[in-house]
């Protein structure tokens, strides 16, 4: 064997070897790269349903808000704020909300009413439709007995981590979505051919899952407890505060003038009491509204109450006292704001004020907003009234606005919550502080004067009342 052939057959073995490593280091580069693609791949799908789940989340928020803020445009002689019952399978079209749902303020669940809201069949990026939960309070049948923008919801949001996600101990929350994501074990989402177009079933702990770390189970609505997703539990939730909606009711040019109307409309209805006594010249309007020491008296229209002396307080509603000492035309049982209970539903006791049949509605939810101080001189026991020969003289002692005029009474607005005032309970409700500002407030709660100077003025971030002035003939106009 020559040299050149040995040399050659010394050689093979490493050829061999790093042909083998070459093979072996594309197998390998092959393999991660497999990997890397697959765990991209991965993570793209998962980017993928997050913002299919987000997008479906957001259009439903959106969807709610709208039909709250046009709740009254759809829905006559009532008022806007209230939000859809959820669907539940009640025997209704799949996606319809249930008609009525539970009683009074109690809390609903289900899914999302899509076909109410008039959207799409919204879907989180797991393929689920949507479920939504509605606070009591704010759910449109059977409605709570006051709603308007200090109307508390009955919700609680909690991160993942347990943080309260509202400040006021959930006092904020009305309503709350679910995207439930892919179940988890022990869920059953087996059809039961009740939801033909979603799937599944109207079974709530079949999608949404309870958080064993922070106790909290988001299929059950009565605890008022939610929980965005982590860990044992993917339910991944948007909710809607009370301030998400009436920020979105401001934006509407004509909200704000309806509430302005409205309050007009109150006093022209409680003046008109004052042509109707049994003599012609006889202006004496009606005394003031009392404050009752029930914790929830605001709610109730027949518990705005006159009271006898009271010359500053709540607008009333039941005028009895008044009637019986001013021999007023009214008979009982004496609620001068009350509209006759058939069609058409006309005023009964202020039938000049026709407009007040669209705006009782109104008054009976705001009605905590308005308050009402008569002049001593206009009042049930005006000295400047002679019973002897029947003859009303008009001022002697009346009430002025920012230091002028002779009025016979007034009539104030409450706006917003200042920062100094909390609306939060029932007992913060009856109180006149957490609603009037300045002078205003001062001759509210002194009601046995009967000549105080009250206070109109632009709105601050200190002072937000809305005057509207009675003046000697009662006539009604917004205070200079």
């Amino acid at each position: 064997m020559s040299a050149k052939r040995i040399a050659i057959f010394k050689h093979a073995p490493g050829t061999q070897r790093g042909a083998a490593l070459l093979v072996m280091l594309v197998i390998l580069v092959v393999g991660i790269a497999a990997i890397l693609v697959d765990s991209l791949t991965a993570s793209s799908v998962k980017t993928a349903r997050q913002a299919t789940t987000a997008a479906a989340l957001a259009q439903a928020k959106d969807a709610l808000i709208g039909y709250a803020v046009t709740y009254a445009d759809t829905h006559s002689n009532t008022v806007p704020g209230y939000l859809p019952c959820p669907d539940y399978g009640g025997g209704n079209p799949e996606g319809s909300a249930e008609p009525v749902c539970g009683s009074q303020n109690i809390s609903m669940i289900g899914r999302l009413p899509w076909t109410t809201l008039d959207v799409s069949t919204l879907r989180d990026g797991d393929g689920e439709c949507l479920w939504y939960a509605v606070s009591g309070t704010y759910k449109n049948n059977p409605k709570t007995d006051l709603m308007n923008w200090d109307t508390n919801g009955q919700f609680q949001a909690y991160a993942s981590d347990g943080t309260l996600l509202t400040t006021d101990a959930g006092n904020q929350v009305v309503a709350v979505i679910f995207a439930p994501g892919a179940p988890l074990s022990g869920q059953n989402r087996s059809p039961d051919g009740t939801a033909p177009i979603c799937g599944g079933n109207y079974t709530a702990s079949s999608y949404l899952d309870y958080d064993t770390v922070h106790s909290i189970n988001n299929s059950d609505v009565a605890t008022g407890k939610f929980i965005q997703g982590t860990g044992s539990v993917n339910d991944q939730m948007v909710f809607i505060t009370r301030q998400d909606i009436w920020n979105a009711m401001l934006k509407r040019s004509d909200f704000m003038t309806t509430l302005m109307t409205m309050t007009q409309k109150t006093a022209e209805c409680l003046a008109d009491y004052g042509k109707r006594n049994y003599y012609w010249n006889d202006k004496r309007l009606p005394w003031s509204g009392r404050f009752y020491p029930s914790s929830s008296d605001y709610k109730t229209d027949s518990s705005y109450d006159d009271e006898s002396g009271r010359l500053a307080g709540r607008l009333p509603y039941r005028l009895n006292t008044s009637d019986g000492d001013t021999y007023n035309d009214m008979s009982s049982p004496y609620y001068q704001l009350q509209l006759r209970s058939t069609a058409p539903y006309a005023p009964i006791n202020c039938p000049d004020v026709p407009e007040w049949t669209n705006y009782y509605p109104w008054w009976t939810n705001w009605k905590d907003h308005l308050y009402y101080a008569v002049a001593s001189s206009y009042s049930p026991s005006g000295y400047n009234y002679s019973s002897y020969y029947h003859y009303f003289y008009g001022c002697g002692t009346c009430l002025s606005v920012n230091g002028s005029g002779q009025y016979a009474a007034v009539v104030i607005f409450a706006g917003q919550a200042l920062a100094s005032q909390s609306r939060t309970s029932d007992a913060d409700r009856l109180d006149p502080a957490n609603y009037l500002e300045s002078r205003n407030l001062t001759y509210i709660n002194n009601y046995t004067y009967g000549h105080g100077n009250y206070q109109s003025g632009t709105v601050t971030s200190t002072f937000n009342d809305v005057l509207y002035c009675v003046d000697q003939n009662l006539n009604v106009a917004a205070c200079p």
